[in-house]
């Protein structure tokens, strides 16, 4: 299971800060890193400038009694942890799921950031972060109804054009495009 803990990254929608430092909470996939490496996994996490702000920057304690970080911070830095991994496989499962818009622009900066050289699988109701994507598959009731490109399942015009197009209308309707 080694080998298997060693390859693969996971990114979820809840995202859990231990009792420690920011270095320490990046480093948790990667006891060994150096502090440079840290500092290179945040900078690709778009975590680095709000780490530096921070009373204690990378010092500073985290969790229970530490500093209080919002959700987009917080997910940026376990971003931040999988990347440090330099795992082959990254599972990302509703990263961006309760972000606001501005905070899921960052963290799928973030994301992209990660793409290069591995194989990213991607759980996601927010369709906007998988337009990018090389193939998607839409399961409905564990079964696989539909799977091409963004582009492709858009021209189909079944199960994905419909759910992208009521997604983009709401957002449409807030204000949110």
């Amino acid at each position: 299971f080694d080998v298997l803990r060693k390859n693969i990254g996971v990114v979820s929608q809840e995202t859990y800060l231990f009792m420690g430092t920011v270095a320490d909470n990046i480093r948790y996939a990667r006891p060994d890193a150096t502090m440079e490496e840290v500092i290179q996994a945040a900078k690709s996490a778009n975590a680095h400038d709000f780490i530096m702000k921070l009373p204690e920057g990378y010092d500073t304690v985290t969790g229970s009694g530490g500093v209080s970080l919002s959700g987009g911070e917080k997910q940026r830095i376990s971003i931040a942890r999988a990347l440090i991994q330099k795992p082959n496989i990254l599972i990302l499962d509703e990263a961006t799921a309760a972000m606001d818009t501005a905070t899921e622009r960052k963290i799928q900066s973030a994301i992209d950031n990660l793409k290069s050289g591995r194989t990213i699988i991607a759980i996601a109701h927010r369709l906007s972060t998988l337009r990018d994507a090389d193939k998607l598959y839409v399961i409905e009731h564990g079964e696989v109804k539909e799977s091409g490109t963004h582009d492709e399942l858009i021209r189909t015009n079944g199960k994905y054009f419909e759910l992208y197009k009521l997604q983009s209308e709401s957002l449409r309707s807030v204000g949110l495009d």
